[in-house]
């Protein structure tokens, strides 16, 4: 049954994601709704703190961690990218859900704050997130990385794997994708079969985002749709999606073809919950069931620091 918290977002979504989704993208109104995140997302609870940190070859992250020192080096760590369609978003939009991916791995979780089309345009997000992963690799050389994202950023932490397997470095741990953006083509059937039943996008709203963020490159270039790309090698996936999103079909599809490449993938489709329904980790208690679940696949896949 659906709890009336996310009746609640879900009619919020409609009222304004979706009914903009009905004009052409405007870029400066999306970051100006977005740049000062309101105190409730701005929030750390006890025992955890979030600090920026920026590289010298000029990265930039947000750091979720349990306060405190740690005894030991951390066996564990978390690259996390957000979401927002590749056009807007950061870290700072994202800390809820950040700080509970730090709690469900006892880890520390980076946030990157990757550049942003238009721009910026692909393949921009993907060189910074394979920099950031080498970077991060360098920071812990004894650790190993989870990988994590939701919408394009899971699109963008899957086709980063599928990179950082091509170069031979050390491969993540993991996979979570909350609703991977994961084809850019937009060839998904639920696109048009849940386009009134998704309460967050429209079919021309996920099409221009793809437009505006590829520049003329190719949809199908596997390191912009993960979708397309050779996914054998891959370390084990958990992926989350609504059945009533439009994006749906991007999140089945790229299960069926991991799991026909050998890689080990759990799969969570839950009924008219919004797009990128776990990330609302405050919210809604949906979310708070799909972190349980994270939390266990953490420790599945031996992910997961000592307390």
């Amino acid at each position: 049954m659906l709890s009336w918290q996310a009746m609640l977002l879900n009619g919020f979504f409609r009222l304004t994601m979706k009914r903009d989704g009905r004009k052409p993208i405007n870029i400066e109104r999306l970051r100006a709704l977005t740049k000062n995140p309101p105190r409730r997302v701005l929030s750390v609870p006890p025992g955890y703190s979030v600090a920026s940190l920026r590289t010298e070859d000029g990265l930039s992250f947000d750091v979720a961690d349990a306060s405190g020192t740690r005894s030991l080096p951390p066996s564990t760590i978390v690259l996390y990218l957000h979401g927002g369609g590749y056009l807007f978003g950061s870290p700072k939009t994202h800390r809820q859900v950040l700080i509970a991916m730090a709690k469900a791995f006892q880890a520390p979780a980076y946030g990157l704050d990757y550049r942003l089309a238009p721009e910026h345009p692909f393949p921009a997000a993907v060189e910074d997130a394979a920099k950031a992963y080498e970077w991060l690799l360098m920071r812990h050389p004894q650790a190993s990385i989870v990988l994590a994202g939701d919408s394009a950023g899971a699109g963008l932490a899957i086709a980063t794997a599928a990179g950082v397997r091509d170069s031979g470095s050390k491969q993540p741990s993991g996979l979570v994708g909350f609703s991977p953006y994961a084809d850019l083509a937009v060839t998904g059937k639920s696109v048009e079969d849940n386009a009134k039943s998704c309460a967050m996008f429209t079919p021309r709203g996920i099409r221009e985002a793809a437009a505006m963020y590829l520049a003329g490159a190719d949809a199908r270039d596997p390191r912009a749709s993960p979708l397309y790309a050779d996914l054998a090698g891959l370390p084990p996936m958990l992926l989350f999606a609504s059945h009533h999103e439009i994006l749906r079909d991007d999140t089945l599809r790229l299960a069926e073809r991991a799991v026909a490449a050998g890689v080990k993938v759990e799969l969570v489709v839950r009924d008219r919950l919004p797009h990128v329904w776990p990330v609302f980790v405050t919210l809604l208690p949906e979310a708070r069931d799909a972190f349980a679940t994270v939390n266990a696949f953490a420790r599945r896949i031996g992910a997961h620091n000592a307390a």
